[in-house]
């Protein structure tokens, strides 16, 4: 049943593509989104952990992490993290997990984006909120 009514509140946000998003930034209300990445000795895997929470009387149908952007010495293994690989998933707190490679030594910002469909009651909203992580290696 929450698999149907998440396709069905997806679907709806999918179907007014035209119509921009709400943005986070934009509603006192909205989700709160933070990326912690580790910090390691030097080049090779950095986890990043990127999470989204809603309101109470709030919840979370849907959503993934796109990333947008790199530090140069670094590089992510995957641009997307979907729904089903969120690491926690209750209905007011989402966690992902992501990696990335770094080539070299260096410090810089990941640049991402969370797209959520936050529900409350029987009303979905699509929501985008941007969010940066820090990554150190070997510095």
């Amino acid at each position: 049943m929450r698999s149907a009514v998440a396709h069905a509140a997806l679907s709806a946000a999918l179907v007014g593509v035209s119509a921009a998003p709400a943005h986070a930034d934009s509603d006192a209300g909205a989700p709160r989104v933070s990326m912690t990445c580790d910090h390691v000795d030097g080049p090779g895997r950095v986890r990043c952990d990127v999470e989204a929470r809603v309101s109470p009387g709030e919840s979370i149908a849907w959503g993934d992490v796109v990333i947008l952007r790199t530090p140069p010495f670094a590089g992510a293994l995957r641009g997307r993290v979907g729904p089903h690989e969120t690491t926690v998933r209750e209905p007011e707190i989402w966690r992902w997990a992501l990696a990335l490679v770094a080539r070299k030594r260096g410090t810089g910002d990941v640049d991402a984006r969370v797209r959520l469909v936050v529900c409350e009651g029987k009303t979905c909203t699509p929501i985008e909120v941007g969010v940066v992580g820090h990554v150190v290696a070997g510095e």
